[in-house]
């Protein structure tokens, strides 16, 4: 049994292992000169390789029934029995794990360590221009204009999240074309995880900035969802985790109106809130407007919500300034801003959309074309942040690899 993987990053590792395995001959093409450079920057270097709460309602995905059967093949434990058997040693830490030395580099090199174990064969700067089913358990797959064929085929390609504009493929031999060729359809791919664009032109006065939010994102005024956790705040718009969470909604259906509103003080209820403003205030009668805002936030941001409530921080705090003083601490708890896009692909985690989850089995095999497996990235399922995307990519290239090298 001769399988071709295509792909080196996680899910086409995870594959290839996972088919040899079974005893298959494994041979895996990658379009770049390194194996597996996404996961060197996963986890802020530290590489999050899953999380101890795997739910299904922690990904976005067009079929989550299937999903659930996915996980229900290899879940959570079993991402840290097989990087154990291949001798990664991990540790937890709030319920995410992580190699022990805490370096992403480590989990590549066991990878690539089982690669090399398995005699796994792997083809750098080479990426396949043409895959046709020529027999019904053969395929013929074309490079630089050589052909070869192989029983087995198993996509991994990843998305063009993280992607250099320069090195991006030419759209007519990326992983998504591949498939089409082969029967499939393409759920339009947007970014994810990553930060939003928003309206207005006073972001560079507060770019750099972080703060503690609880952010709430409305379309069209309806709401959507809420995130808590620290804003970054960029000379475009805003960024941080929190956001990222949120960014699918936005980036999956673009042309819709989005707002996202931050309660810069989230650790407050309303009449607590109420409660210390008003004494606040009290306490501030003939203070400068700036010695009533120094203490609350960020300076710098605070000093920015202040000129929207028309304050001037040389102000004295009297009748005068009341309204103004009540508008600001009305807009600490409820700051809006209107969204305008996500970062491009270059800026993204993730992507959404791809191959729909019902054009395979719960093997990821083709529906369309049997003997073709799909995993990973490619495939229309993005988790949030925490580990759920590698997770994703273990648990789909495990399965894939292990039933095409049963055959």
């Amino acid at each position: 049994m001769e399988v071709l993987v295509v792909g080196a990053g996680a899910s086409g590792m995870m594959a290839a292992i996972s088919a040899a395995g079974m005893g298959a001959y494994v041979t895996i093409c990658e379009k770049e000169d390194i194996a597996g450079r996404k996961i060197l920057r996963t986890g802020n270097g530290k590489c999050n390789l899953g999380n101890r709460e795997l739910r299904t309602d922690y990904y976005h995905s067009s079929d989550n029934e299937l999903l659930d059967a996915y996980f229900s093949k290899f879940d959570e434990e079993d991402t840290i029995r097989t990087f154990r058997s291949m001798g990664l040693i991990i540790k937890e830490s709030g319920g995410l794990f992580y190699p022990f030395c805490e370096q992403a580099s480590v989990v590549r090199d066991v990878l690539l360590s089982n690669i090399e174990a398995y005699g796994i064969k792997v083809l750098y700067d080479t990426y396949p221009e043409k895959i046709v089913k020529v027999k019904p358990d053969r395929f013929e797959v074309t490079f630089d204009g050589r052909t070869r064929e192989y029983d087995r085929v198993i996509l991994a390609c990843g998305s063009y999240a993280g992607i250099d504009k320069k090195d991006r493929l030419p759209s007519d031999i990326d992983g998504y074309s591949l498939a089409y060729s082969l029967g499939h359809t393409v759920i339009p791919v947007k970014p994810a995880l990553t930060a939003l664009n928003c309206k207005g032109d006073f972001w560079k006065e507060i770019s750099g900035v972080r703060a503690e939010a609880l952010i709430k994102l409305t379309c069209d005024d309806s709401y959507i969802g809420c995130e808590y956790g620290e804003v970054q705040f960029t000379d475009t718009g805003i960024s941080g985790i929190p956001v990222f969470q949120l960014s699918h909604y936005v980036g999956a259906n673009p042309d819709r109106s989005y707002s996202a509103v931050l309660d810069l003080m989230p650790g407050l209820d309303e009449d607590e809130y109420i409660s210390l403003m008003q004494n606040r205030m009290l306490a501030f009668q003939g203070h400068k407007v700036r010695d009533f805002v120094i203490g609350t936030i960020n300076s710098k941001l605070g000093e920015y919500i202040a000129s929207l409530a028309g304050l001037n921080m040389d102000d004295a705090i009297g009748d005068s300034t009341e309204d103004k003083i009540i508008e600001f601490v009305g807009l600490i708890k409820c700051f809006k801003v209107d969204i305008k896009n996500t970062k491009d692909f270059t800026h993204s985690q993730c992507c959404s959309g791809g191959i729909p989850l019902r054009e395979t089995d719960d093997n990821c095999q083709s529906v369309k074309t049997p003997g073709l497996y799909i995993c990973g990235e490619m495939l229309d399922v993005d988790g949030a942040c925490g580990g759920y995307n590698l997770q994703w990519a273990w648990t789909s290239g495990y399965i894939a690899g292990r039933a095409a090298g049963s055959y």
